[in-house]
């Protein structure tokens, strides 16, 4: 089968009639998929009906706007709008979240600097034609921008991911499981295996950043973009890390448990009946461990009866990434005293919305008008739906004793 992906932008710059016949197309294969199509071309048709629907519900507002606009016209009450022209080829494919920030605002200027950019979905390295999950990746740099380094995700990248286009989302969590599978005899009743769920509905959280600068700085292009690519992600990333957490920390029917420790060796040893115990609970095996800095730093200089680290030498290779065959992350977010192990890519999924992140800009906010500043705005909406909350453990840890390894 022929089919060449479209991402959501390519989508907006579709006319009428091309939409319409792309759109037919689309849903014409995902209700019946051709014999001969691969894997790839599944999920890419997949993904764009997710791109159709947030289209359909762009272009139907736009049609509503332009009709009370008419209406307005014909009552004498306003006069035409002229559409903004934009030349062709104008608005080129940005290689990040701060140069598609700038080049909007070049093709759409604005006396009062207020500018909505076009939400921009990260892609995948090496293909511009599929949408990546939405993960905030930092480009090269430049060096005139002093900033704070980008929160890694790695504790957002444990979960599955979901992308949808409305801002609300529902899902089945599990709840209880009674009876069991067995042999029954001959003319027996048969025994009863029931999975109960319960319907959870919940609202994408709107999780912002924001940054000022002086408006002379801000008609600085390079310097807008790298700052966006810089400060305002790293605040976004923090912001998406914490809500995160928090909402899988609260989550009702989260295991717990508790290891008062001497050695490291108790701590390691709390995580593996942790670990069991997720798995003898949902007979789903835990896939990470996350530990907030404090627990990494007792775990990673744990030493063994030779005075070697267990995590490895400090500047040989070291594979304390991985914990008994799951993956290790340090996360600030953690409430202190805390581990968390889980299975996350089974347990819970990071549901966002499909059309990625959207910048801001304005200097109308607050006294910014006045002082002339010009705050700038990044904000996505996810949440962390929990599908089965005993794939969790939340472990206090506690001393009872020197912090140090011995054996």
């Amino acid at each position: 089968m022929e089919f060449t992906a479209m991402d959501a932008l390519a989508y907006r710059s579709l006319g009428a009639d091309e939409y319409a016949e792309r759109r037919s197309l689309v849903i014409g294969l995902a209700k019946e998929l051709p014999e001969d199509a691969t894997v790839e071309q599944a999920e890419a048709i997949d993904a764009e009906l997710g791109f159709i629907d947030a289209e359909d519900e762009r272009r139907n507002k736009l049609a509503e706007i332009e009709q009370r606009n008419m209406e307005k016209v014909i009552g004498g009450a306003a006069k035409p709008v002229e559409a903004v022209k934009i030349e062709e080829g104008s608005m080129e494919r940005a290689a990040s979240l701060g140069e598609n920030f700038v080049q909007y605002r070049k093709e759409h200027p604005s006396t009062d600097n207020r500018i909505i950019a076009p939400a921009f979905n990260v892609r995948t390295a090496g293909d511009p034609s599929t949408t990546a999950s939405f993960t905030l990746t930092p480009t090269q740099f430049s060096t005139d921008v002093v900033g704070k380094p980008v929160v890694p995700l790695t504790f957002l990248d444990l979960f599955g991911r979901k992308q949808i286009s409305a801002p609300v989302y529902s899902w089945n969590a599990y709840s209880t499981t009674t009876g069991s599978a067995s042999t029954t005899a001959e003319g027996s009743t048969k025994n009863k295996l029931t999975y109960e769920y319960a319907a959870k509905t919940a609202t994408l959280q709107k999780i912002t950043g924001l940054i000022k600068m002086t408006e002379e700085l801000f008609e600085d292009a390079p310097y807008v973009a790298d700052a966006i690519n810089t400060d305002l992600v790293n605040d976004l990333n923090a912001a998406r890390q914490a809500a995160a957490m928090a909402t899988l920390l609260g989550t009702s029917g989260v295991q717990t448990a508790s290891v008062s420790y001497s050695t490291a060796i108790d701590i390691f040893n709390g995580i593996l009946a942790a670990a069991a115990d997720i798995e003898d609970d949902t007979g789903i095996a835990a896939d990470a461990v996350v530990v907030t800095p404090a627990i990494w730093l007792i775990l990673r200089s744990a030493l063994d009866s030779n005075n070697h680290y267990y995590a490895g030498e400090p500047f040989g290779s070291s594979q304390y990434s991985r914990l008994f065959e799951m993956t290790f992350v340090k996360n600030a977010s953690l409430t202190a005293n805390h581990i968390l192990v889980g299975a996350f890519a089974q347990g819970a999924d990071l549901v966002s919305k499909a059309d990625g992140v959207r910048v801001d800009s304005t200097n109308s906010n607050d006294v910014d008008f006045e002082k002339n500043l010009v705050s700038i705005r990044a904000e996505a909406r996810e949440i962390v739906a929990v599908k089965r909350p005993a794939c969790f453990c939340n472990i206090t840890v506690s001393a009872s004793g020197a912090t140090g390894e011995t054996s």
